[in-house]
């Protein structure tokens, strides 16, 4: 209040001298009184104006606007290549950090923290390269643009009545089908929800299981089983998934992947890490007996037909998008989410007032649901600009020179990579930034010392692996948000073991791979 009454007094001070000065006839035809009543009015007008800013502030609708604008910009700025474009879309990357500080929580500016430490290394110290900054910019804005289009999926598909049946039909297995209906239907369901198939799920679960027997000492034991499977699943996705950030944001990074054998090679290790799970879920609980058995639902088939046509579109929506463009399935993909979100809401509500639910959805999506989803659109944003910058403060030909990574057997470097990047993710350090800094490294390096698509398959298996192990990374979190669970139980004390024998199997997969 002081600051404005000064600022206000002196404006009106200012006001009464340049009058004084002018001739009388250009004076404003104002009463000597009003002056009496100009700081009050000023001041009144200015508190106005600061209470209107702070309601636009609190409600979120800047912040809004600078999502969609990240959003937009970013799209077009791949697709005509201007550089004005680019330059704004990392300005409305800043507009959204500086509108959502507040909403942010340590984990964001340690992160934050860290983006400002890598950037002054870069601009005060010889030590990084030509283009770094810009180049580690883009990557920032392309993964905060990629979730938040992402996530437009999640709140089309969780109207979406097909859906619905679907994670109902999965919760409610039998022990013995639970497992793999829980950790396979995850992964499948993930191609649209991508990490938001966890808020879906979750209080599905959950509540299925206080709905079925509230006082069941067994009940603790449920929720870990499936919600150990619906993390699982969900990690393991990321290696063949075609919506998954992982290989996107590699195949940005790297040359000569072969993107087609990289999913048809990580479906087979799916199923192979989904038996294993499996199997250490019954002898973990063998001994385990419910007080009745579990009478599975019919298999929703025309839910499953409906979800598997809403896949369909979308990746063939993307896939006319890359072709008529030009560019990689990554922008056809961004481009067709808010397509698919308009498209599919429509669908829903066809035999009704389709056009009043669209709007209200979509200004519900611009009031609430954006704002709520800066926190992890800066985690990813500020995880891909680290990533790239330590990858280019750090010389590739010279680090691997110093590792000796010529020297190392190929099967090697790719067995022990997975567990490499899930140990690092314990310094706070999410997985994405692990898999963006080594896939840049790799990138750099002048010779691949392995095939480029089992690299990149073995920074994604990376990738997975820290989602069971590490409890600083994104999915983790999440899970124990919308569950109350502690990360550490939901990693360590629950999935350890599954954790260390996947780590084994790479090993395994690894060395018959790079055998053919």
């Amino acid at each position: 209040m002081p600051a404005n009454f000064f600022c206000v007094a002196e404006l009106a001070f200012v006001r009464l001298w340049a009058c004084s000065w002018m001739p009388q006839q250009l004076r404003p035809r104002t009463e000597s009184s009003t002056y009496a009543f100009a700081i009050p009015t000023m001041l009144a007008k200015r508190s106005v104006w600061a209470a209107r800013m702070r309601v636009v502030m609190r409600s979120g609708s800047l912040l809004s606007a600078a999502i969609v604008a990240v959003m937009g910009l970013e799209i077009c700025a791949r697709m005509t290549g201007l550089e004005t474009l680019r330059w704004l879309s990392w300005a409305s990357l800043g507009a959204v950090i500086i509108l959502s500080f507040r909403r942010l929580g340590m984990r964001e500016y340690y992160l934050l923290s860290t983006s400002a430490l890598t950037t002054a290394l870069a601009l005060f110290f010889p030590l990084g390269k030509d283009g770094m900054i810009p180049g580690a910019l883009d990557q920032a804005s392309f993964l905060m643009a990629f979730i938040l289009l992402l996530g437009l999926l999640h709140e089309a598909a969780a109207s979406s009545p097909s859906v619905s049946e679907l994670g109902a039909y999965l919760t409610r297995q039998p022990p013995r089908r639970r497992y793999y209906a829980l950790n396979g239907g995850t992964a499948i369901m993930s191609i649209l929800f991508n990490v938001g198939v966890v808020s879906f799920l979750v209080p599905l679960i959950q509540r299925g299981i206080r709905q079925a027997a509230p006082d069941d000492p067994l009940n603790p034991i449920r929720e870990r089983r499936q919600l150990s499977a619906l993390l699982r699943g969900f990690a393991w996705s990321v290696i063949w998934s075609p919506t998954a950030i992982a290989p996107l944001v590699l195949m940005e990074l790297m040359q000569g992947v072969d993107r087609l054998r990289w999913i048809l090679i990580g479906l087979v290790i799916f199923f192979g890490v989904m038996a294993l799970g499996g199997i250490e879920d019954q002898l973990r609980y063998r001994r385990t007996r419910g007080r009745r058995p579990i009478v599975p639902p019919p298999f929703p088939r025309h839910a499953a037909v409906m979800f598997l046509a809403a896949c369909g579109w979308l990746l063939g929506m993307a896939a006319i998008v890359a072709w008529a463009t030009g560019d990689t399935i990554v922008f056809g993909l961004i481009v067709a989410c808010p397509v698919m979100l308009v498209g599919w809401i429509w669908a829903q509500n066809a035999k009704g007032a389709a056009w009043p639910v669209l709007q209200d959805r979509l200004g519900e999506l611009y009031r609430d649901t954006l704002p709520k989803a800066a926190p992890i659109a800066v985690t990813l944003a500020c995880s891909g600009y680290i990533g790239r910058m330590l990858a280019g403060l750090i010389p590739a030909q010279a680090f691997g020179q110093a590792i000796g990574i010529d020297a190392v057997p190929d099967y090697v470097l790719l067995g022990l990579l997975p567990s490499v990047i899930a140990l690092l993710s314990l310094s706070a350090l999410s997985p994405i930034m692990m898999a963006i800094f080594f896939g840049s490294l790799f990138g750099a390096l002048p010779v691949m010392p392995a095939d480029p698509t089992l690299i990149a398959l073995s920074i994604s298996c990376g990738w997975a692996l820290a989602m069971t192990f590490s409890p600083f990374s994104t999915v983790v979190l999440l899970t124990g948000r919308v569950s109350g669970l502690a990360p550490i139980t939901l990693t360590w004390r629950w999935n350890l073991t599954f954790s260390f024998l996947a780590a084994l199997l790479l090993l395994g997969v690894f060395r018959i791979l790079t055998l053919f």
